[in-house]
């Protein structure tokens, strides 16, 4: 057989090459090896047929907001982090990037332990101070000694392409006291090792609205090409919208800091999206690049993860071609990776994944607790990573993957 995998008779959606229609994959010792619009089934050892007008083959997903450093924090006492393939394969998710759940102090789990072990491919960013999320006094960054430059640069030489970038929360009394000046050597020390800084914006607790979004409009002109600002539809205060003649619009460095190569994310978890703010941010025409689940151990209970955050934009009016693109090809370009992930080509690396687009009265809730309805919702139907076949999990419910009906 010149074939290991025939994925036949799928609707191919892949926004970022222009392609949407049927079309049959061939996969071979991982990597595709043809696309056309029929390949014979006696070609192929295994063939795997799609069927149903709902159900979408797309480049493998990417979720470029996810906590999966299952095993490096503590049930109980610090955040909770998800195995990475309960985000990953087992979500219909080929790639998730863990976005800072761990500094230095315990970010050795993750070349040890998590990434030999997972089917998923998983991208590591560190968290800036040493501790992260280890307990909920160290959730950020809380004396600036924390950001041990010494100590960073011994841990990279140490371990050498374990760590693709660094995370910072925004957050915190260190952060409302002395912001500009931990941005800064947040900044500083990405550069100084040339690798992209990701900033957490949205601070539940801060005192102040107005000096917050002054601290993130100074961030927004610090960053430069390649960083990533994520959850650009908080609510909460450090978000990038402002109120002028009582109409809420967004400040202006955010696209300018796109224009000079910044990643636009939007996060979205349980704790930094406003239902209200994305769809003022769409009216505007100010578009996240990327969406993502911001993934965590309590979130997964809740219904969080990236078919979700999809599904809530396309309640906002953005299409499923946008939102894919989202997650596929804008994701690869946003972390580096555009030349090897998030689109489907001949010679590259099997990655797939599958859904289904499920129409229903369906029932969200944002940060504010704030309801809300979409007309779709996304189910993951099978996940390929490097060519291997994997069924989704349960859910993220105790029904299964579907939310409630409104």
């Amino acid at each position: 057989m010149p074939y290991d995998l025939l994925i036949k008779g799928g609707h191919v959606l892949d926004p970022g090459m222009g392609v949407d229609g049927r079309l049959d994959i061939a996969v071979t010792n991982g990597v595709i090896a043809a696309i056309e619009p029929e390949i014979a089934a006696k070609d192929a050892a295994k063939v795997l047929e799609v069927r149903g007008d709902n159900r979408y083959v797309v480049p493998g997903l990417i979720d470029v907001h996810t906590h999966v450093a299952y095993g490096a924090t503590t049930a109980g006492v610090g955040m909770g982090c998800v195995d990475p393939d309960v985000g990953g394969v087992g979500s219909g998710v080929t790639t998730v990037l863990d976005a800072g759940s761990v500094g230095i102090a315990n970010v050795g789990v993750f070349g040890t332990h998590l990434i030999p072990s997972a089917k998923t491919r998983v991208i590591c960013f560190v968290n800036v101070g040493t501790y992260a999320h280890t307990t909920p006094s160290m959730a950020d960054v809380n004396r600036m000694e924390e950001i041990d430059r010494k100590t960073i640069a011994s841990c990279i030489q140490a371990n050498p392409g374990l760590i693709s970038g660094f995370k910072l929360r925004l957050v915190g009394p260190i952060v409302q006291e002395r912001g500009e000046d931990v941005i800064r050597l947040s900044k500083e020390v990405a550069s100084e090792h040339g690798l992209p800084l990701m900033v957490h914006i949205g601070d539940g607790r801060h005192p102040d609205r107005a000096r917050a979004g002054e601290l993130t409009r100074f961030l927004l002109k610090t960053l430069t090409a390649g960083d990533i600002l994520t959850h650009l539809c908080t609510p909460n205060p450090g978000g990038v919208m402002t109120v002028a003649e009582a109409a809420a619009s967004v400040v202006p460095e955010v696209e300018e800091a796109r224009a000079n190569g910044v990643l636009i994310d939007s996060a979205l978890g349980r704790g930094n999206f406003g239902i209200e703010v994305a769809r003022r941010q769409a009216e505007l025409g100010v578009r996240p690049d990327t969406t993502s689940s911001d993934l965590t151990g309590g979130g997964r209970r809740l219904g969080v993860g990236l078919l979700d955050s999809m599904a809530k934009f396309m309640s906002v009016g953005y299409s499923l071609s946008d939102v894919v693109r989202m997650t596929t090809s804008s994701a690869a370009r946003g972390i580096g990776m555009g030349d090897a992930l998030g689109a489907l080509a001949v010679g590259r690396e099997a990655d797939i994944s599958i859904f289904d687009v499920v129409d229903g009265n369906w029932k969200f809730t944002d940060t504010l607790n704030q309801p809300f309805t979409g007309t779709k919702a996304l189910v993951p139907v099978q996940a390929i990573r490097h060519g291997e076949l994997f069924a989704p999990e349960w859910g993220p419910y105790p029904w299964g993957w579907l939310p409630e009906q409104a």
